[in-house]
């Protein structure tokens, strides 16, 4: 067993959020793939059967409906963009379904992601499912050791020297340069701005810009504009604590003029404090164009925010003669943007912070044993094997009545995608609490908050796997977006909406049968499903699983009570037919489910070294899954997102950014630590 680098729970400043993490297994549990049973015939000392469920909607579940091929035609030529929001194929609210009638069914699909998710968890199964691609990340104003890092690769530290008013005052170089970008049959380059004086752009006072600029075609956040620079040095910033070195324009004008050059004034989007933007000097078609790789387009189209489609449009800085900032390190580009203070990429991916021995492709385990596999490497079952587990649709039980959530569609308050930049979430921290680090001139302590970011895999590894917390009964309107986001200023809905979307939810309460079909399953294989199914955590602690879409709002949370019958194959084939209809050799087996339960808890607990324990429950990470699938769940309070604009009365402003200061998420049996949850 590795030593991986454990998460520490913080004391003091500590976040909260909707989701949480099942730590890395401390190793892979393997299978030899010589002991798979061959796959042309059933095996008597094999089970074969299947699991009847009964899946209880414990709050308001939904699963977006599949599109017809018109409909994914039309949304892949954008033919619909021009349309009222609610009217776009993207926004859809119907609930899944296969029949005419829209008759609302679970999708087998999502069933088997949930199912087979807890699988690899339990089974202690390889962690695969991790990005490859670096992240990008900004950190101007953070205040912890991660911002410090952003401000290394973005700035030269040039030393304390006194300013003009003979203070003691840092001085900074500014290492990024600015460039127009090129595209070419398909390719694309930077052509770099000329240098000036030692510089490649300067800086306008906002209230300096001439009216009635040239847009540059195009570019919707650039325009032509005739300038003077005066010389490149240090200036004041924060009244002088601090010195940056930039050119500043002294003069400037919307048409040419004797000693003026033309350039491009660079828009950089409204911020709260700011009150200059970028002049960048004309392209140096002497300069040699400096390709951009494919990875790192790709990497800056996925960071591509509405906002910066809003100020650049479709696609960002991606187009011909683009005014761009871009910085190299070691004659190689690092990445471009927008603006000076831009996104970097990470020097390590997310997957580089998962330990090798928990990701080799070679490796066979209990997951992929039931759910089948396919390699890269290998021969016969090495290389691929066919799954023993066929999990169908949930299928709505007739006769139900009032199974909407709401009469019309719901339109969900916005929700982003995931953030793994939030790094002090998604990866584990060695020091949470704030360190003491000497004294500040006043001989108050000096606090450092030092964190793990994605520069060093050695220190930290993933957090594990993500899993949303319970919130118990919800109402619409925990769910519901507020009406004047919606609307514009005359109260009239905002027909060009891009952020929301809108759904149709069944409500908590609404019955569907299921069934997965197994094969040739060995007792642990069919324990681990059922152990899946069943959830034996505490005695009466109640256990809830979760699916489809609305998680971090309570939605999708599921109850399932489980039969299992188990078919005599052989008994069946020896006769054909049972009396009048054929010979089914089906017995119900709903009561030896803890046997099989037991048979995979004591191939777990001995082959992850934890015979001591009397049950896998006992096993401090697997109390962290169940933790998160309890029902009701924590205090609702712990479990909501944190906001950048909170209110608070008790601060001067009246608002509080949260994640200022990066607080650290806790594990799973540290967020609440009194247990509020209870069984219903």
């Amino acid at each position: 067993v590795m030593t991986i680098p454990r998460h520490v729970n913080p004391t003091k400043e500590i976040a909260i959020a909707p989701y949480n993490f099942v730590p890395l297994p401390e190793k892979v549990v393997t299978v030899d793939p010589a002991t798979l049973p061959d796959q042309d015939c059933y095996h008597p000392d094999r089970h074969t059967g299947t699991i009847e469920c009964v899946i209880t909607t414990a709050s308001p579940v939904y699963v977006r409906a599949p599109l017809t091929p018109e409909e994914f035609e039309r949304q892949d030529r954008e033919e619909d963009k021009q349309m009222p929001w609610r009217q776009q194929v993207r926004n859809k609210p119907d609930f899944f379904f296969t029949d005419p009638d829209k008759t609302p069914r679970i999708p087998g699909s999502s069933l088997r992601g949930m199912l087979r998710q807890i699988v690899e968890i339990i089974s202690y199964s390889k962690v695969q499912w991790v990005s490859d691609q670096p992240l990008v990340y900004r950190a101007v104003g953070d205040t912890t050791s991660h911002g410090n890092e952003y401000r290394k690769r973005v700035m030269r530290d040039d030393g304390q020297r006194r300013n003009r008013s003979g203070k003691m005052a840092w001085h900074y170089t500014p290492l990024v340069k600015a460039g127009y970008i090129k595209k070419d049959r398909g390719e694309y380059f930077i052509r770099p701005a000329r240098e000036i004086g030692g510089t490649t752009f300067a800086r306008i006072r906002s209230d300096s810009i001439p009216p009635n600029l040239t847009k540059i075609p195009g570019c919707k956040n650039a325009s032509k504009i005739y300038f003077q620079s005066g010389q490149y040095d240090y200036q004041d910033v924060r009244g002088g604590f601090l010195r940056i070195k930039y050119a500043r324009v002294i003069r400037a004008s919307a048409t040419s003029a004797p000693g003026l050059i033309e350039g491009a004034l660079v828009r950089s989007g409204p911020m709260a404090s700011k009150r200059s933007e970028a002049v960048i000097y004309p392209p140096d078609e002497q300069a040699q164009l400096i390709p951009i790789p494919d990875e790192l387009v790709a990497a800056y189209k996925d960071q591509v925010s509405q906002e910066q489609e809003n100020l650049l449009g479709k696609g960002g800085v991606l187009r011909n003669g683009q005014p761009v900032f871009y910085l190299m390190e070691n004659g190689k580009l690092v990445f471009f943007g927008h603006t000076m203070m831009m996104r970097l990429p990470y020097l390590h991916t997310p997957l580089d912070f998962v330990p090798e021995d928990l990701r080799r492709e070679e490796d066979l385990d209990l997951a992929e044993a039931i759910f089948g596999y396919t390699k890269s490497r290998g021969e016969g079952k090495a290389r691929a094997y066919a799954s023993r587990v066929f999990v169908g649709d949930a299928l709505l039980e007739p006769g139900q009545i009032n199974i909407w959530w709401s009469d019309e569609p719901i339109v969900p308050k916005i929700l982003g995608s995931p953030k793994p930049t939030t790094f002090q979430h998604y990866l584990t921290q060695r020091t949470p609490d704030p360190q003491e680090q000497g004294r500040d001139r006043n001989g108050n302590p000096k606090l450092v908050r030092e964190r793990n970011d994605y520069t060093d895999p050695t220190v930290s590894v993933i957090r594990g796997h993500k899993l949303y917390w319970h919130k118990g009964p919800i109402t619409v309107a925990d769910v519901q977006e507020a009406l004047e986001k919606l609307r514009d200023a005359q109260g009239r809905e905002r027909e060009h909406d891009t952020q929301h979307t809108q759904m149709r939810p069944v409500a908590a309460g609404v019955r569907f049968r299921w069934r997965i079909h197994f094969e040739n399953l060995s007792d642990e294989e069919l324990g681990a499903l059922l152990w899946a199914l069943t959830l034996p955590g505490e005695p009466g602690k109640a256990y809830r699983h979760s699916i489809g879409m609305g998680k971090p709002y309570g939605m999708g949370a599921i109850k399932i009570d489980v039969n299992l019958l188990l078919e005599d194959r052989l008994q069946r084939y020896q006769t054909l037919f049972d009396g009048e209809t054929w010979q089914e050799s089906v017995t119900a087996a709903t009561d030896r489910i803890p046997e099989f339960v037991e048979a995979f808890d004591t191939f777990m607990c001995d082959r992850i070294g934890a015979a001591q324990q009397a049950s896998l429950g006992q096993v401090e990470r697997i109390q962290m899954l169940l933790r998160m699938l309890e029902w009701p769940g924590p205090d609702k309070a712990l479990t909501r997102y944190m906001e950048i604009e909170r209110q608070d009365p008790s601060i001067k402003r009246g608002k509080i950014n949260e994640y200022k200061e990066r607080p650290v998420l806790p594990d799973p049996l540290h967020v609440d630590p009194a247990g509020r949850s209870s069984a219903s």
